[in-house]
């Protein structure tokens, strides 16, 4: 089972509106500096960027570097094997994938865990750790029973999600030993999912690989999770990235100034379900068993990738609670909450450093 191509068309809208600011603000800068001009020095920024097209982890990506086109073009190969590995090793819907093999023989004997996998799985537990549970990839039995891994038309009752939810607790149901660096699920329905982190952790391994190659002016989209590297593109002083409107028909709220940070939103608008007439949206409280009320979309604004990508569904989960730990735990951590308070209508939080460069 794959996504559908609804829901592909989506993620799509929402990764372009991301990025698409920084292609309009960097236009016609670009078309002036085009034309007939020296080649730039191994290593040095190119005026005219490498931009790369690629469909991965059920949706779509770009990379766009400021490099000599042979760094460029040696960087993409590796970034391009590098995320291929990761969606290899953490898709869901191939059988054939590690974390599949995990989900189906963990639950008979402690499963061993490839070094890669391994490193994932620490950061998901860190992540569960700093969020007090909020994220939690033992959630997959909540994510099968509200039909985002398998087709549902009925709206659970709430004896069905009572039953996924003894299913579900990272501490409850899974056994890590650091040791032998295997996995035991303790419950029979127990099943891992690493959705709310697994574009966020590539995004890290993009940015990183990047720089191994030699570049330091870059923009990375993986659907919508968006790093950019420490230097801006030529003759610009940052990156500038749209914030998407939840409930504005495709517009934006505004727009950020950044460098060397990772952007990442977690919205209801990008996978949602009918279930009886009612709209659902993919979100689901690990705590609670049922699908966040009242939040339209959380941004996170952080250093680091899956950070971003973690922290954007823990508060969409956790709310204000959680915002005031991570800024005083995380100190370049920038938040925007958007709330429905009625139909058509929100409200519009926002916390931390970042906004002070935000426009509108």
């Amino acid at each position: 089972m794959s996504p559908s191509k609804a829901s592909r068309r989506r993620r799509w809208a929402a990764a372009t509106l991301l990025a698409v600011l920084v292609g309009l603000a960097l236009a016609t800068q670009l078309v002036l500096q085009r034309g007939s001009r020296p080649e730039p020095a191994a290593g040095q920024p190119d005026a005219n960027p490498f931009v790369r097209e690629f469909s991965m982890f059920g949706t779509y990506g770009r990379v766009t570097f400021w490099a000599p086109a042979a760094v460029a073009e040696v960087a993409w190969a590796r970034i391009l094997t590098e995320l291929q590995a990761i969606h290899d090793i953490l898709n869901n819907f191939d059988p054939k994938s590690e974390l599949s093999r995990l989900n189906r023989e963990a639950h008979q004997s402690p499963f061993r865990c490839s070094d890669r996998l391994w490193d994932v799985l620490l950061q998901c537990r860190r992540a569960w750790s700093e969020t007090d549970g909020a994220f939690d990839i033992s959630v997959g039995p909540l994510m099968h029973l509200w039909g985002f891994h398998q087709k549902r038309t009925t709206y659970p009752a709430p004896a069905e999600v009572q039953e996924a939810l003894a299913a579900v607790g990272l501490s409850k149901v899974v056994v890590f030993d650091d040791a032998q660096k295997t996995v035991r699920l303790l419950h029979p329905k127990a099943c891992l999912d690493m959705g709310g982190m697994a574009k966020g952790y590539a995004l890290d391994r993009a940015m990183k690989t990047a720089r191994t190659c030699g570049i330091r002016c870059a923009l990375i989209d993986l659907g919508g999770n968006v790093g950019c590297l420490e230097e801006p593109p030529p003759g610009r002083r940052h990156y500038s990235v749209g914030i998407r409107n939840p409930v504005g028909n495709e517009a934006l709220l505004g727009t950020v100034r950044i460098t060397d940070c990772a952007v990442a939103t977690s919205g209801n608008y990008e996978n949602y379900l009918q279930l009886d007439g009612k709209l659902v949206h993919h979100i689901v409280d690990p705590r609670t068993g049922y699908p966040v009320p009242d939040v339209a979309s959380v941004t996170v604004i952080t250093p680091l990738g899956i950070d971003s990508d973690v922290y954007s569904t823990a508060v969409f989960v956790a709310g204000d609670a959680l915002v005031s730990k991570l800024r005083e735990t995380h100190h370049r951590t920038s938040v925007l909450i958007v709330r429905l308070n009625a139909p058509g209508k929100s409200e519009v939080s926002r916390y931390g450093w970042v906004w002070e460069e935000y426009t509108e």
